[in-house]
């Protein structure tokens, strides 16, 4: 799992309950009964001061709260409201942290004088309301621990796995609007259909300014996140810059469903299927393979997998779907641990192949982790050609236990990094596309440029990989109904370039 910035933003819905009541992430920091003491044990300030990675630690943590109240910290360690941050730019941990670095660095005297325990106390006392307490000590831990150890490394309460994240098919509720950054700026990547923000006539490109009179300029991602949140029938204003003109929208919050796995298939000359998976949830495999029944019944001619924006999940799923297009004798992906005396692990989806036309895979910034899996071995093994940006460029593993001081909340620690089939590991670098569509002046923040302390796969040797099919090959085909999806068009045009053509017999 990572948080990206561009993931769909929503809450779940609780089992059971009234559909107007949705579960935050609050609520399920408040049930851990989580104190202040833990992270104030971290935050004494002879311990921020003591190295470089202590001090931006520290700073992180109180900047990741004080964000949710609008505010940061200043260089004399005083709160202020969050237009005179020190970094014009927090759509990233690595912009936020830049100046605190450079400032420690050329300063180092007076940088270890700041006292991030003092803020800590200001914000618990002034700003922290008693039902909140929870959660922002957790916050504040994975602020911390994100420098300190590294960025994939986190705490979450047990509840909140079990309930949200682990789950296949998820009911939500939801604006439909995914976020990308452009020059500081968040803007609209794409729009859910048959969402609240699609309806309301947000555009993608659109910038966005405000949310219920909160200027979002200068807040971090998961600050814009919880003020886009709510329950069932909420009306939430909107304002956006479109060419130079300001627009205000309200929009009503509506519970959808938000399935794993979606299947449609696009009519033509020659007709293609699409393929999407939202996340790698439990049963995601099953669900894909229902999927392929159905597209064979289709006689369709190619098959488009589509991972955009898909932030990764577990990869026994991911090595199960890409075996539904390879078999079951080829290696998926391997696993090292960084712990030595841990032997390497191969894993290998176990599937019979279920479709043997020709495919590509469609992949964005946001595609990560499990997705980079699904998309990396097929291309290694040579099933698929990539369309689309590169991708976020996560290849370590995290695996969870119970946290020691509370066994409410699960401690997911980074263990080791996985390869594909060719010998290479997406972290940090992520996948190059073989035809590359990029979005217009929209950006995700990757891995490399997301995190101040990302971590770097020990370099192995790569086999060479046979050079696949290029646009130029292609014949520009219109088929179908036209879309303005430019990576979904190029896609289906590569689907039937010459030499994939003739190697299909069709």
């Amino acid at each position: 799992m990572v948080l990206v910035l561009g993931a769909s933003l929503y809450l779940v819905r609780l089992s059971g309950k009234d559909v107007s009541k949705v579960k935050s992430g609050e609520d399920y920091w408040a049930e851990t009964g989580l104190g202040p003491a833990a992270l104030e044990d971290l935050l004494q300030d002879q311990t921020c001061g003591s190295s470089e990675r202590y001090f931006l630690a520290c700073a992180n943590a109180i900047l990741t709260v004080a964000n949710r109240y609008n505010l940061s910290l200043n260089l004399q360690g005083e709160l202020v409201p969050v237009h005179e941050a020190l970094s014009a730019d927090m759509s990233s941990e690595k912009k936020q942290l830049e100046p605190w670095k450079e400032y420690f660095t050329s300063h180092t005297a007076k940088a270890t004088q700041i006292s991030f325990l003092k803020a800590w106390e200001q914000l618990k006392a002034e700003y922290i309301k008693p039902k909140q307490s929870s959660m922002m000590v957790g916050l504040g831990l994975n602020g911390f621990i994100s420098v300190f150890r590294d960025p994939h490394t986190y705490f979450m309460p047990v509840n909140q796995f079990q309930e949200v994240i682990s789950r296949a098919d998820s009911r939500s509720v939801t604006l439909g609007i995914t976020l990308g950054s452009h020059k500081g700026q968040y803007v609209v990547r794409k729009l859910t259909e048959g969402s609240p923000a699609k309806a309301s006539g947000i555009q993608k490109g659109d910038v966005l300014i405000s949310i219920n009179g909160t200027p979002v300029k200068g807040l971090m991602q998961p600050r814009v996140s919880e003020l886009l949140k709510g329950e069932v029938g909420d009306v939430v204003r909107i304002r956006v810059e479109r060419d130079g003109e300001t627009l205000k929208f309200r929009l009503r919050r509506q519970e959808i469903t938000v399935a794993t796995v979606s299947t449609r298939v696009i009519e033509g000359i020659k007709p293609i299927a699409v393929i999407g998976i939202n996340k790698f949830a439990r049963g995601a495999c099953e669900k894909v393979k229902e999927s392929l029944e159905i597209v064979k019944r289709s006689h369709v001619r190619g098959l488009l997998l589509d991972l955009r924006d898909n932030p990764g999940g577990q990869m026994e799923e991911a090595a199960c779907i890409a075996s539904l297009f390879v078999g079951p004798e080829n290696k998926i992906f391997e696993v090292r641990y960084l712990d030595p005396s841990k032997k390497a692990e191969v894993f290998y989806g176990g599937e019979e192949k279920h479709f043997d036309m020709p495919m590509a895979v469609l992949v964005n910034a946001a595609s990560a982790s499990a997705s980079e899996i699904v998309a990396g071995a097929l291309r290694d093994l040579n099933r698929a050609v990539l369309v689309g940006e590169r991708t976020f460029g996560k290849g370590s593993f995290q695996e969870g236990e119970y946290w020691s001081q509370n066994k409410k909340i699960a401690l997911f620690e980074t263990k080791g990094f996985y390869y594909l089939p060719s010998g290479r590991s997406p972290q940090m670098k992520g996948l190059e596309p073989d035809v590359a569509v990029n979005f217009e002046e929209i950006s995700v923040v990757r891995e490399a440029e997301q995190f101040i302390n990302p971590l770097r796969a020990p370099e192995r040797q790569v086999r060479a990989m046979a050079q696949s099919m290029s646009s130029s090959e292609c014949l520009d085909l219109e088929d179908g109904s036209p879309s303005d999806d430019l990576q979904l068009t190029k896609a289906r045009q590569v689907l039937f370039c010459t030499k994939a053509v003739a190697r299909a017999g069709l």
